[in-house]
């Protein structure tokens, strides 16, 4: 058992008032170094429940080769809620080539290993948690969590084992899985369980039922006929992507041999009264001592979240499956609430690093009819029912960069630009005023075929905003620059569209270093583009099989970018 005399590094709890505690009520366990920052889902998940009145242990990065580290934990009352951190472990060891990471901006000093040379982080770590939390606790019911076992929840694509897997919940045999932002579910979890309540039916979660419960659920294509035909990865990922908004959401099912894997509709999101709640909850920042030796931290230490979700459904992009494709904001009395907090730190001089979310300048956009299945909010064209308001989020700012303690505030969160073209006074405050001299925007590619496999505009918006940018400079003598985000071997992409890309960005005069592999994550349009080598018309499209040793397209780029610098 725990004492004073034998303290454990990575082993907190909440309420911060017991230093030791002999039991607990719920016992989380994640796959980052703790942070006490509410950038971090489990942050938010322990003051959640902290705040219901549970007392939480929280465990970081356990030994998971090492039994004996099983014995300095306290007993638990109710359940353990287990998340592999806040990216899912695969993504987060390996690159998009399928080359390990040397780095892991999670951990303390970036160091991905153990003394002995283990990863920190498992691959598939929420399965590696669970078998190694079951040695001990036999009885004690198991909540998977966070962004990992919300993108497995159902029959799945792994890149680095080149596989289709099974839903995390039977691969890993929990007891249920909280997906998407879990506030709402996981205070209803520790309710039910500590009033001797059955777990169906909540919200937010993932079970498996049996054959007589798929009532009013909506079928997807079993785990064999997806082994069986990899088409039927992209009818079920679009029947999951089409009920993540629970107005119009129906529940899901999935068969799976002799299993039934069950997903209830989303949790409504939170409003923002709730969400002001959420983030006005005692997180100290600066907690734990190791904190400023994490690269994640300190990129998010001056940083403040103003909304959560994002309209564009990005076929490569998974923060709507987690976060929803409608945005929940804070009020802008909560966010200058937390500036301030954040300015009374000892570390703080003056600078606020960003406010924002998946996209900042969605802030205070509204759907008028609150969302419906079809993902088109921006593709190939804004939404009627979009209603945009950059002018709040640009007057937002000001308000901020009004406190007297503030000297700077920075946009970091990057900007959808096609949004910014429709509000051109509005963006150009923002852009004035608010960026260091170098504007993060993410056109991703510059083939109009690939950008309509991506959700994205047509190349000829983005030129568009070159115009406008350069006009901006131009009226408010500014020395900035565009800084574009590119995505190379996105299914359907060939080394004509790489080479398409370099000339975009010779002819445009753009110099950019930020381009990535694309990374098959799952449960997301493009990965199951790239599996079934079809899009969404199910006509064939080319797909890149490459590796760390042949991966032409970034080849082609970086060769074309270092013949201009010559």
């Amino acid at each position: 058992m725990i004492s004073d005399d034998n303290p454990a590094d990575n082993l907190f709890f909440l309420p911060e008032t017991k230093k030791y505690l002999q039991t607990v009520d719920i016992l989380l366990v994640t796959g980052d170094a703790y942070l006490d920052h509410p950038s971090f889902g489990i942050a938010i998940i322990a003051r959640v429940l902290e705040n219901e009145g549970y007392s939480v242990a929280i465990w970081s990065q356990p030994d998971y080769r090492n039994v004996q580290t099983l014995h300095i934990l306290p007993e638990v009352r109710l359940f353990i809620g287990i998340t592999a951190g806040n990216i899912d472990s695969v993504v987060n060891n390996y690159t998009g080539t399928r080359s390990r990471r040397k780095t892991d901006d999670f951990s303390i000093d970036a160091n991905p290993l153990f003394p002995d040379g283990h990863q920190k982080r498992p691959d598939r770590a929420t399965i590696v948690y669970t078998s190694f939390l079951k040695q001990r606790y036999k009885n004690i019911p198991i909540v998977l969590g966070g962004l990992e076992a919300s993108l497995r929840r159902f029959a799945h694509y792994d890149y680095v084992q080149d596989k289709i897997r099974h839903s995390i919940l039977i691969d890993s045999k929990a007891d249920i899985i909280s997906y998407g932002m879990g506030e709402k579910s996981m205070t209803e979890i520790a309710h039910r369980i500590k009033t001797h309540q059955n777990l169906k039916g909540i919200e937010g979660t993932v079970i498996k039922i049996k054959p007589e419960e798929c009532n009013n659920l909506l079928r997807l294509p079993s785990y064999e006929e997806i082994i069986d035909n990899k088409e039927k990865l992209l009818t079920a990922t679009s029947l999951i992507e089409a009920n993540m908004v629970h107005e119009t959401a129906s529940g899901l099912y999935q068969q799976d041999g002799n299993n039934i894997v069950a997903s209830f509709r989303p949790q409504p999101l939170l409003t923002q009264d709730e969400m002001d709640a959420v983030y006005s909850l005692p997180y100290r920042r600066n907690y734990p001592e190791y904190c400023e030796r994490v690269p994640a931290w300190k990129m998010i230490q001056h940083s403040v979240t103003s909304h959560r979700g994002c309209f564009g459904r990005c076929s490569f992009c998974a923060i709507a499956s987690h976060q929803g494709p409608i945005i929940s904001r804070r009020s802008e009395k909560s966010i200058i609430a937390e500036v301030k907090k954040i300015a009374e730190l000892k570390n703080f001089h003056g600078t606020i690093t960003d406010v924002g979310g998946p996209t900042a300048n969605m802030y205070a956009s509204v759907c008028k009819v609150g969302g419906c299945k079809d993902p088109k909010c921006l593709f190939p064209s804004p939404c009627s029912n979009l209603q945009m308001n950059q002018k709040s989020y640009a007057d937002l700012l000001f308000k901020i960069k009004g406190l007297p303690e503030v000297k700077h505030v920075f946009v970091n969160s990057g900007i959808r630009y096609d949004m910014a073209l429709e509000e051109q006074a509005a963006a150009e405050k923002i852009i004035c005023n608010f960026t260091s001299g170098h504007l993060k925007i993410a056109p991703e590619h510059f083939c109009d075929d690939i950008l309509q496999l991506m959700r994205k505009p047509p190349a000829k918006e983005f030129i568009r905003f070159i115009d406008f940018f350069e006009q901006i400079k131009k009226k408010n003598h500014l020395n900035f620059y565009i800084l574009p985000y590119l995505i190379l071997s996105h299914p359907g992409s060939t080394n004509d569209s790489a080479r398409a890309v370099g000339n975009f960005l010779l002819k445009y005069n753009i110099s950019t270093r930020q381009y990535q592999d694309f990374t098959p994550t799952p449960q997301t349009i493009s990965t199951a583009m790239f599996v079934s080598g079809k899009n969404v018309q199910r006509k064939n499209i080319h797909i890149v099989h490459y590796s760390a040793a042949n991966n032409p397209q970034r080849k082609i780029l970086e060769n074309m970018l270092r013949y201009k610098k010559q």
